[in-house]
């Protein structure tokens, strides 16, 4: 494979983060974006089809690139009471579903291994995160925001799993948040393979 085509997605009820490797034309090409969506439903319990049909739009241009495997943030861990966590498990299901309809791979990754990768730091905050991924990768691609930060950590990882790095490695924490995801073989072309850390 000669060309790797990647899109990582940091799925988000008000900001999903989507970066990619290739426009939705399939030329080569880091970008970035932000997928902003308003809660549009109404009640605690009513699924917002409105909003996760607009994510789903812009997914839908960004996977335009047929790419080879498809990165996603797992979901966070909540702390308190609510529908937040419902309402973006909702999101993650409606989503890997699409993905998974079309044939396109998909790998989720748990927060704390994106934040390791960023920073070195399992435990890092979103600022944190924004600034080591600005700091590392703003030569390359624009960086808009936490949810941009997000989505440019899952794919720079991506691509360094596949000894695609867009920068040098310097630290152990590098290696120790690569090894901790069990990524699919690429190599083999039959139907989706999910994989999980």
């Amino acid at each position: 494979m000669t060309e790797l085509r990647m899109v990582a997605l940091d799925l988000s009820l008000a900001g999903t983060g989507i970066a990619a490797t290739h426009d939705h034309h399939g030329r080569a090409g880091l970008l970035t974006r932000t997928v902003l969506t308003a809660r549009t439903a109404h009640g605690t319990t009513d699924m917002d089809h409105t909003r996760v049909n607009r994510v789903l739009g812009d997914i839908a241009a960004a996977i335009a690139c047929r790419p080879h495997l498809v990165v996603v943030e797992w979901l966070p861990l909540f702390d308190g009471k609510g529908a937040t966590t419902l309402r973006l498990a909702e999101l993650h299901g409606v989503v890997k579903h699409f993905l998974w309809s079309r044939k396109v791979r998909y790998v989720d990754v748990h927060p704390p291994e994106v934040k390791t990768w960023a920073t070195g730091k399992g435990n890092a905050n979103k600022t944190q995160v924004l600034e080591a991924v600005t700091a590392t990768y703003g030569r390359l691609v624009h960086v808009d925001g936490h949810d941009q930060a997000d989505a440019v950590a899952l794919l720079t990882m991506a691509l360094a799993a596949y000894g695609r790095q867009l920068v040098p490695l310097s630290g152990r924490h590098h290696h120790r948040a690569l090894g901790n995801v069990r990524w699919p073989d690429l190599a083999t072309e039959t139907g989706p393979v999910v994989a999980t850390c």
